[in-house]
């Protein structure tokens, strides 16, 4: 597959609105008398923030186990990149989204989101803060009641350049002498 192909679902159409950065495929379903869209999207060129992608963190909310990575980008994407996400102002004056997968489908079996290289094959380091790549999403619409919306999640993320997670080297020195790890302290 070439850099600018993208594999379509059975029944599937190209969605040619999208900028050079953004390919997708979509396959249609109805929702509330309305036609929604079932969409991949290969989202070219992103700066990668917090990627939490080699083990599932506890949603604030939902209190699910999900992998997230944050999405920045450049003003001038704020309108393509709002269709996967709320889109918020960040520190560094881009405009990131986050987007998740759960690490339990509705089948209750285990999902990851895979990790590539350029040459696609897989990625063991962790991803650092300000690395560069390439991100699968896949949307859909939902309906609970009365609301209703689109659900973007990670697919995979190719990196195309990694700067390594390193933690940070600070930890306590050995202290030599007293074994005794614990004080007994008096309250006056």
């Amino acid at each position: 597959m070439s850099n600018q192909e993208v594999l379509l679902p059975r029944g599937g159409v190209r969605d040619h609105s999208l900028n050079e950065a953004s390919r997708s495929a979509t396959s249609n379903c109805r929702q509330k008398g309305i036609y929604m869209s079932k969409t991949t999207t290969v989202v070219r060129d992103l700066n990668i923030y917090y990627a939490k992608l080699d083990k599932p963190v506890e949603h604030p909310y939902s209190k699910a186990m999900v992998y997230d990575i944050q999405l920045r980008f450049p003003k001038d994407r704020v309108e393509e990149m709002s269709k996967f996400g709320k889109v918020r102002q960040v520190e560094d004056g881009n405009y990131a989204i986050n987007v998740t997968r759960n690490s339990v489908n509705a089948k209750k079996e285990k999902q990851t989101v895979r990790v590539v290289d350029t040459l696609k094959q897989p990625i063991k380091d962790l991803i650092g803060n300000g690395s560069t790549g390439n991100v699968i999403l896949y949307s859909y619409p939902w309906s609970v009641g009365d609301k209703s919306g689109v659900k973007t999640i990670v697919i995979a993320v190719q990196v195309t350049n990694l700067i390594k997670y390193e933690p940070e080297g600070v930890d306590f020195d050995i202290v030599e002498g007293d074994k005794k790890t614990t004080a007994t302290s008096v309250d006056f």
